[in-house]
C-alpha cells in the first residue's frame, strides 16, 4: 500500500539549516582579516558573529535595510578593533564573495534532499544576499534538487514578513497552474525570529531545527520548553509544530505514519 504524505511542499532555510553558516562565516572572515593583515583570534570571530547576528535581527524586525546590515556590521567590527585604515566597502565585498565560495553541509543534507526530491516539492527560502546564495547553492548542488529558489532580495520582502511567503505561494501556484493548500506546506529552519515566526504569521506548520536537540534534555533545563500533551511547543511566543535535532528526522514528519502535534 502506498504511503501517504502529511505535506507536499517543503520550504527549506539555508544558513544554519542545510548548511553550516557559522563555519562558512569563520572561513570568510578569517580570509579577509588575513588579507588585510589584521589580527585574527577566537575572540574577534565571536565578536563579529554576535555583531552580525544582532544586525540581521534588526532587519528581521523591519528596523533597517539589508544594505545597512551589510556595511554596518563591519563598521562596528572595525570600531571594536580600532581599525581606521581599511575600506569597509572593499572588505565587505571580499567577505561576501568568500562567503559564497564555500559550503559545509549539516547532517548530510544533500543526500536527504536527493531522497525527498521524488516525493516532495522542495523550495529554498532565504534572507541571504542574492549573489552569495546563488553561487553557494550552485556549488553545493542544492539548486539541482530544488523546484525554486526564493531569496528575499528578489521577493521584495524579508522573512518573517508574511508577504514574503505569500509571494512564494503565488509563484508556486503560477508554476503548477493551480491553487495549493497551505496546510500542505512545511517550513524547516533554525531561526525562531525569521523562519518559525514567519511560518506562524503565514499560517503554515513549522519545524524548528536545533542541531543536537533532545526534547528530554531541553525540558530538564530551568525555564525550558513548556508543552502541554498534544499541543505544539512554544518558545518566546513562537509556536513550533515540531522540533528536530537532526535534519533526517524530518522524514518521520513528512509521512502520515507520524502523528501531527497540533
Amino acid at each position: 500500500m502506498e504511503q501517504k504524505r502529511n505535506y507536499d511542499f517543503i520550504l527549506w532555510d539555508v544558513d544554519g539549516t542545510l548548511l553550516d553558516f557559522l563555519r562558512s562565516e569563520r572561513y570568510a572572515l578569517t580570509d579577509c582579516l588575513n588579507y588585510y593583515k589584521l589580527p585574527v583570534s577566537e575572540e574577534i570571530i565571536a565578536a563579529y558573529s554576535a555583531i552580525n547576528d544582532k544586525c540581521w535581527k534588526k532587519l528581521e524586525r523591519g528596523e533597517v535595510e539589508k544594505s545597512w546590515v551589510l556595511i554596518h556590521r563591519f563598521e562596528e567590527l572595525f570600531e571594536y578593533l580600532h581599525i581606521t585604515d581599511v575600506d569597509v566597502r572593499e572588505f565587505q565585498k571580499r567577505y561576501q564573495y568568500k562567503l559564497g565560495s564555500v559550503f559545509y553541509f549539516q547532517d548530510h543534507a544533500l543526500e536527504l534532499l536527493a531522497k525527498l526530491k521524488k516525493d516532495f516539492k522542495q523550495y529554498i527560502v532565504t534572507n541571504g544576499v542574492e549573489d552569495t546564495q546563488r553561487r553557494k547553492l550552485k556549488l553545493s548542488g542544492i539548486v539541482d534538487l530544488m523546484d525554486d529558489i526564493f531569496i528575499s532580495q528578489c521577493m521584495g520582502y524579508e522573512k518573517p514578513n508574511p508577504r514574503f511567503f505569500e509571494k512564494c505561494q503565488e509563484k508556486i501556484e503560477k508554476d503548477l497552474g493551480k491553487r495549493i493548500d497551505k496546510s500542505r506546506m512545511l517550513i524547516v529552519g533554525d531561526s525562531l525570529t525569521s523562519d518559525m515566526k514567519g511560518g506562524n504569521q503565514f499560517g503554515i506548520h513549522c519545524c524548528y531545527y536545533h542541531r543536537g536537540f533532545s526534547a528530554e534534555a531541553f525540558n530538564e533545563q530551568e525555564g525550558g520548553l513548556k508543552k502541554a500533551e498534544g499541543q505544539p511547543f512554544v518558545i518566546d511566543g513562537v509556536k513550533l509544530d515540531y522540533m528536530i535535532g537532526n535534519l533526517w528526522e524530518v522524514e518521520q514528519i513528512l509521512w502520515q505514519s507520524h502523528q501531527i502535534k497540533n
